[in-house]
């Protein structure tokens, strides 16, 4: 009976936080192929080829593929030199980390969005450019 016990003791913690991290596991940062607005300031990494360069208000924008059918090309915006091969150009594969922002927090004109046609992007703060 205490052997019962002990294992029943023992397996409740286990079961308790087993709920609290399957959720965080479905939680995600994207939301209807898009980077979830919910999340905005959550730090993300993202991973892909850059398929467009654009410049919005003097900010250099990326169009990154990540390669994923469920989720649609992001943008990333990034002032920061990219370690590897420093310049970043279409084609190149590039990973990103930064926050999760929205277009109108970082642009009050709307510009930014309407020329992505996006509501988030991801801020990076870093670049790891591996190149074609």
């Amino acid at each position: 009976m205490i052997k019962y016990l002990l294992i029943l003791l023992f397996l409740t913690p286990i079961q308790a936080f087993a709920g609290k991290y399957a959720n965080q596991a479905n939680e995600n940062p994207f939301h209807n192929g898009e980077l979830n607005a919910k999340y905005e300031g959550e730090a993300t990494a993202l991973g892909g080829t850059v398929l467009e360069h654009i410049t919005v208000n003097n900010n250099n924008l990326y169009l990154l593929d990540l390669k994923t059918s469920s989720i649609n090309n992001i943008w990333v915006t990034s002032f920061v030199k990219a370690q590897g091969k420093e310049v970043v150009e279409v084609g190149d594969n590039v990973i990103f980390k930064g926050y999760i922002s929205t277009a109108s927090s970082l642009d009050e004109t709307e510009e930014l969005e309407n020329s992505i046609q996006s509501k988030t992007l991801l801020m990076a703060i870093y670049a790891l450019n591996k190149g074609k």
